[in-house]
């Protein structure tokens, strides 16, 4: 019985701790990739948003440059970057349809990810 729970001790002196490093870097990768990723998506979301409250309210705005002006604005103020060739206003006789697509890239200090935006909102025109 003493071989025993010798040969235990000896066998477990090292593994956890291996385990415990390789769970601790794959928990720092999660949340340094986190840092990095979501602040972007929630951007984009929130842009996303963004363009169809301006295609729903594209009514009360007669004028799409304004409207585009508007949307350009909102890019800049929340550091997307959105070129204006990239933003398309189409007013038909029953709805407004806005396309923006934009590329972001994110360093990831060993690569870089390039987030691709495409969005397109309609909203009828009451």
């Amino acid at each position: 019985m003493v071989v025993e729970e010798a040969m235990l001790g000896k066998r477990e002196k090292g593994e956890g701790r291996i385990g415990f490093l390789i769970a601790l870097v794959i928990a720092g990768l999660a949340i340094f990739l986190g840092m990095k990723i979501i602040p972007v998506r929630i951007d984009a979301y929130e842009f996303r948003d963004f363009l169809r409250e301006e295609a729903r309210y594209a009514a009360v705005r007669y004028d799409d440059a304004t409207v585009a002006n508007r949307i350009m604005a909102r890019a800049k103020e929340m550091g997307i970057p959105l070129n204006p060739k990239n933003l398309t206003l189409t007013r038909t006789t029953g709805e407004m349809i806005i396309t923006a697509k934009y590329e972001q890239p994110i360093d990831l200090k060993v690569t870089t990810y390039v987030y691709k935006f495409d969005a397109k909102e309609k909203a009828p025109l009451f």
